[in-house]
């Protein structure tokens, strides 16, 4: 909104195995799992990586994400499981001492139980777009973290860059920021005017719309899309926005409504206009990568006047 280029929103990685209790908040099952041996299983205990990919487990995070979501299609099932009943038990606890409390909270026994696991939306590629001293194409705005496309990460980031990635390009935006203002630029302050009234209704909409926005993408603008799911997903986050967006909230609750509409039709705009499958974008209607075309990042940049 105040004019920051942003760049490959079509991006959005997704970890392969998150915990999965029906009713729970999704929490990371570390890869390093299927490193040490750990097996997928679907509902009937059959393993499937090998059906997909040569490396079985040890494929890629795309690979291993769809190869899931399409075992959970062909079998119904909500999820797999991951098999570390092989593991010593002792050795997993030292190992994996969070991922052993998490799983006993749930009275799951390694020893004994699979793990339900199933794919999560995990990491945006994309964002904000900024140069190598983290500064934005806005005077002043310093971006670094998820929320920048710094172009370190590709179509698809390895396991724990963005970790390096935040260490070096938050220290530059320190530094940039601070070196913006020792230049004798000062911040603006600008007094918000409201003439729309505040709705009464706000927080109920807002709840509604964020949980329905949540199903919409992941059905819709998830790990395998096809273009017709993504203009339907255009048209319904359009319609939301009809009556979201002009809506005065006063909490964090609805910006942040109103902010997950704009990046999730993004989203959308973008993963149609790629024809192609790169990296974590995979299109089941051009599955093959299109370097002729489509080898470039696509940025976006809101009209003025």
């Amino acid at each position: 909104r105040a004019g920051a280029v942003l760049r490959d929103m079509e991006f959005m990685q997704f970890h392969p195995t998150t915990l999965y209790v029906a009713g729970a908040s999704r929490a990371l099952i570390t890869e390093t799992l299927r490193g040490e041996g750990a097996i997928l299983r679907d509902a009937s205990g059959v393993p499937f990586m090998k059906e997909y990919h040569p490396a079985a487990e040890l494929a890629p995070r795309d690979v291993v994400s769809r190869a899931i979501l399409d075992r959970m299609l062909k079998t119904k099932t909500t999820h797999v499981y991951l098999d570390i009943r092989h593991f010593d038990k002792a050795h997993f606890r030292r190992r994996f001492p969070l991922i052993s409390e998490l799983c006993e909270s749930f009275d799951i026994d390694v020893s004994t139980d699979m793990i339900p696991v199933r794919p999560s939306a995990h990491y945006m590629i994309g964002g904000v777009k900024t140069d190598l001293h983290a500064a934005t194409t806005v005077g002043g705005l310093f971006a670094c973290g998820e929320v920048a496309s710094t172009g370190l990460h590709g179509a698809n980031r390895l396991g724990s860059n963005s970790l390096l990635e935040g260490l070096v390009f938050g220290k530059l935006a320190g530094q940039s920021a601070a070196g913006w203002v020792k230049d004798g630029h000062r911040a603006r302050h600008h007094r918000i005017e409201i003439e729309i009234p505040v709705s009464d209704r706000s927080r109920l909409d807002a709840e509604d719309v964020r949980n329905s926005l949540r199903a919409l993408m992941w059905r819709n603008v998830g790990i395998v899309r096809q273009a017709q799911p993504l203009i339907e997903a255009q048209e319904i986050i359009r319609f939301w926005q009809r009556y979201v967006m002009d809506k005065v909230f006063t909490t964090p609750f609805g910006w942040e409504c109103q902010n997950m509409l704009t990046t999730a039709l993004l989203m959308a705009q973008m993963g149609e206009r790629r024809q192609e499958s790169r990296g974590v974008h995979y299109r089941q209607d051009f599955p093959d990568r299109n370097d002729a075309e489509f080898a470039r990042h696509f940025e976006l940049c809101r009209e003025t006047g």
